[in-house]
């Protein structure tokens, strides 16, 4: 009998501890929107709003993801976690000028819709008309790359991993600080950014993607959201950046051929995988895409620290080992 009252003592003992565990844990945080997000139980099931916030998500806590905006194509999914390569896809709610369609996304019955991208009241109404929908907390985080420790502290406070938001917070900061001390002593360079096969689109001075070239002390000789190549010829770019990488045959054709960055070869493509190192989605893959852009334009970091960064960063953020032979295909896109 004293047996029988000792387990259950202990039982009760127990049970007590979770309760007051469930208790204890209190997620809170005020988003962009100036909405409180009150979050009462550990956060398990997360849904992404859009691709940025997916690429957030996956890089924040893989095993919380409901599904995906946009599935994986194979070729990205070799550089994701094999945890998350099958989840299904779900879609989003922030396509432009679409009503969200949310059926599949809370068939999955997520605790929280996750949004991190642009700030404004577009996105603001989104936010509240999402939360009107579903009843669901939905939380708007800034996607500004300057604020990116910051976002990552506050989900790991509403979503109970404040360790895991310490830690990419602090890499994050390492990256940033990085960056900056390398900026301050370096000559701008001045890019025109080749959005396009034909380099005719490039990023406005307005763009939300123009954020990360301002950190990396790229000076972009065009501030209109097109341009053609007299106008980029009156500005004289040392070096284009080719967002699309099929400018670089287009760029030996006329009027583009006679840039003086052109016919120095100075033509740089950024990584593209798994996600755009410096554009599409503009998320924390744009961490990285700092250090290669800082590498490209400076020399630094050299080309060994390079690599080492793209092998801690994908680990960190992308929780995959790079062999030798992928990170030298990653930085070597064609």
């Amino acid at each position: 009998m004293g047996m029988s009252q000792s387990l259950l003592r202990t039982k009760l003992a127990f049970l007590l501890a979770l309760g007051l565990a469930s208790q204890a844990f209190a997620g809170e945080i005020t988003d962009v929107t100036g909405h409180t997000i009150k979050i009462a139980e550990p956060v398990t099931r997360i849904a992404a709003a859009g691709p940025p916030a997916e690429v957030l998500l996956y890089s924040f806590a893989p095993e919380a993801m409901v599904g995906w905006v946009h599935a994986p194509r194979p070729d990205v999914a070799a550089y994701l976690s094999p945890q998350v390569r099958t989840l299904p896809e779900i879609g989003g709610v922030t396509a432009k000028g679409q009503d969200p369609e949310i059926s599949e996304i809370l068939a999955k019955k997520p605790q929280l819709i996750l949004d991190f991208g642009d700030t404004d009241a577009r996105y603001i109404a989104l936010a509240e008309k999402v939360r009107d929908k579903t009843g669901l907390p939905y939380v708007l985080l800034s996607a500004s790359v300057a604020k990116t420790p910051e976002t990552l502290r506050a989900l790991g406070k509403l979503t109970g991993r404040a360790a895991r938001g310490e830690e990419l917070a602090r890499y994050a900061e390492d990256v940033l600080n990085r960056v900056q001390k390398t900026v301050a002593t370096a000559k701008p360079v001045k890019v025109y950014v080749a959005g396009s096969a034909d380099g005719t689109v490039t990023t406005s001075a307005d763009s939300g993607f123009n954020d990360i070239y301002a950190l990396a002390g790229m000076k972009n000789v065009i501030s209109a959201p097109t341009a053609n190549a007299a106008e980029v010829q009156a500005g004289d770019p040392d070096l284009i950046l080719a967002i699309d990488s099929r400018f670089r045959e287009y760029a030996k054709g006329p009027g583009w051929s006679d840039l003086r960055a052109v016919k120095a070869g100075r033509i740089i493509t950024p990584p593209r995988a798994p996600w755009g190192w410096t554009d599409h989605p503009p998320s924390v893959n744009r961490l990285l895409g700092l250090l290669w852009l800082t590498s490209a334009l400076y020399g630094a970091p050299d080309a060994n620290q390079l690599r080492a960064d793209t092998k801690s960063f994908f680990k960190l953020f992308y929780h995959v080992d790079l062999t030798e032979e992928q990170i030298t295909a990653l930085l070597n896109p064609s």
